[in-house]
C-alpha cells in the first residue's frame, strides 16, 4: 500500500521538513496581515487554512494513522487545492465590483472532482484508467476558467492587476500540471503506469510541489497584492 511504501522509503525528514514550514507559513502570514495593509483579510486566512490542513494530513505519514494514510494526499488535495484556486480566483477579482460567485464555485468544483478521480483510480490502478484522463480533463477545465473567464476580469480591473494575476496563474498552472505527471509516473500511487519514480523519489515530489504550491505561493500571492494595492 502507498503509507507502507513511503515509511519505508526514508523520507520522512523532509516530510518533517514539510510539515513544520506548513504550520510557520501559517503563522506567517497571519502577522504579514497586520503589517501588509494593502492585503484584505480574507488573502491571509484562506493561505493559512491551505498549509495548516495540509500539514496536518502530511502527519498521516510519519505517525502511521491508518484511517487515511494510504490517502492523506487526496485528503489534503480535496481540501487545500480547491482553496488555492479559490485564492487565485480572489487576486483577479481584487477590486472587482462583482462578486463572480458563479464563476469562483465552477472553479473549486472541478477542482475538486480532479481530485476525486485520483482517489478512484489510485484505488483501481489499471482497470479505471479512465479516471485518470477524466481528471486531467478537468484539469483543462480549471486552466481555461483560470486563462480566460478570470484573466479578463483582472484586465478590465488594471493592467497592473493583469499582470500580477498572470504570472500568479502561470505558477499555479505549471505547478498543477507536474502533480499528474509525478502521479502517473509513479509505482507507488500507479503501479500499472509507466513507472519512473519510486517510493522515496514520489514522497520527495509530493513534498516538494505542494511546497511550491502552497507556502511559496502563499508568500507569493500576498506580496503581489500588496504590491498591487500600492500601485493601483
Amino acid at each position: 500500500m502507498v503509507y507502507e511504501a513511503i515509511a519505508a522509503s526514508g523520507s520522512s525528514p523532509y516530510i518533517w521538513a514539510y510539515i513544520i514550514t506548513a504550520f510557520l507559513s501559517g503563522l506567517a502570514f497571519l502577522y504579514l496581515s497586520r503589517i501588509w495593509d494593502n492585503v484584505p483579510r480574507r488573502f491571509p486566512i484562506v493561505h493559512f487554512f491551505i498549509v495548516t490542513w495540509s500539514g496536518l494530513m502530511y502527519l498521516n505519514f510519519v505517525e502511521g494513522q491508518t484511517l487515511i494514510s494510504d490517502y492523506a494526499w487526496y485528503v489534503d488535495w480535496m481540501i487545500s487545492t480547491p482553496l488555492i484556486v479559490l485564492a487565485l480566483a480572489m487576486t483577479a477579482t481584487y477590486k472587482s465590483e462583482k462578486n463572480h460567485y458563479d464563476l469562483i464555485a465552477a472553479l473549486m468544483g472541478l477542482q475538486f472532482m480532479l481530485i476525486v478521480t485520483g482517489i478512484i483510480s489510485q484505488e483501481a490502478a489499471a482497470s479505471t484508467a479512465y479516471a485518470f484522463w477524466i481528471g486531467c480533463g478537468l484539469l483543462a477545465g480549471v486552466a481555461y476558467l483560470l486563462w480566460v473567464p478570470f484573466r479578463k476580469i483582472a484586465e478590465e480591473t488594471s493592467d497592473v492587476l493583469a499582470k500580477k494575476y498572470k504570472l500568479l496563474a502561470g505558477y499555479i498552472t505549471v505547478f498543477f500540471a507536474l502533480y499528474p505527471a509525478a502521479w502517473y509516473l509513479s509505482e507507488v500511487v500507479y503501479p500499472e503506469g509507466p513507472a519512473m519514480l519510486g517510493a522515496f523519489e514520489t514522497s520527495l515530489a509530493f513534498v516538494i510541489l505542494p511546497f511550491f504550491c502552497k507556502q511559496v505561493y502563499g508568500f507569493l500571492d500576498m506580496y503581489l497584492i500588496q504590491k498591487a494595492g500600492e500601485e493601483i
